[in-house]
């Protein structure tokens, strides 16, 4: 399979001097590179793990005026400075 990246111009140039300098081509540069680099795993949190994530963001929030109805005003959020 072939790719092709598109990089900004100061990228290719210290890619190019990289690979000069260590005699090898540009694309066995990026392979070296790349082969080193392992899989990352993404996984969707357990529903138990989602609700602890939920309860530690919430911490500290029963202490907020009841009735909030989540609008502010400027003044609401900057009561303390201009």
């Amino acid at each position: 399979m072939s790719v092709q990246l598109e990089v900004r111009p100061e990228i290719a140039n210290k890619l190019t001097a990289l690979a000069k300098a260590k005699g090898v081509s540009v694309d066995d540069l990026l392979d070296d590179v790349l082969s080193d680099l392992q899989p990352v795993e993404i996984s969707e949190p357990s529903l138990e793990e989602f609700e602890s994530d939920m309860d530690s963001l919430a911490e500290g929030l029963e202490q907020l005026p009841a009735g909030s109805q989540g609008t502010y005003s400027r003044e609401d959020i900057y009561a303390d400075h201009d």
